[in-house]
């Protein structure tokens, strides 16, 4: 049984390896119960219960060599090191291959826009500077491009 509960901690381990927590498996640091707070009654749990931090949103980018988008598994100074399930940005921002520039996409398939309709920025301003392929925080954006980029980012959707 106590291998069965070390090998279902390492799988959430793996599996959510940004995820971080303030608490342990029982409870916040430093009180040793499972309360939530002080003056708050202890949240009841089976013995030997192990409760985790929910894992971080894992970022849509694009793969410059597929030219789809993917949910990046591993990402680092503005780059994917490994690329998970295809997606669409949560705001449908996409970039258009042919024009190297963002439009909003009206109809994704497999993480590839089909039909892309009128020039738009990320929400979140980040975007790939084709100098290195990083994403970038755009500083000065318009119709769809960005002509002065900051620092490296990941996009949040």
């Amino acid at each position: 049984m106590r291998s069965i509960v070390c090998l279902s901690a390492l799988v959430q381990l793996v599996a959510c390896h940004g995820g971080a927590s303030s608490g342990g498996p029982s409870g916040p640091a430093g009180k040793g119960g499972a309360g939530t707070g002080p003056g708050t009654a202890p949240v009841s749990r089976a013995p030997g219960q192990v409760t985790f931090a929910p894992c971080e949103t894992q970022p849509c980018m694009l793969h410059l060599g597929r030219g789809r988008y993917h949910r990046c598994l591993h990402a680092g100074g503005g780059r994917c090191f490994q690329y998970g399930p295809v997606c669409a940005p949560a705001d449908q921002c996409m970039r258009d291959p042919a024009s190297a520039t963002y439009k909003t996409c009206s109809k994704v398939k497999s993480g590839e826009c089909l039909e892309f309709g009128a020039a738009c920025e990320p929400a979140d301003r980040c975007m790939i500077d084709p100098k290195d392929g990083l994403h970038r925080t755009c500083e000065a954006a318009s119709g769809g491009s960005c002509s002065r980029f900051g620092t490296v980012c990941s996009p949040k959707g």
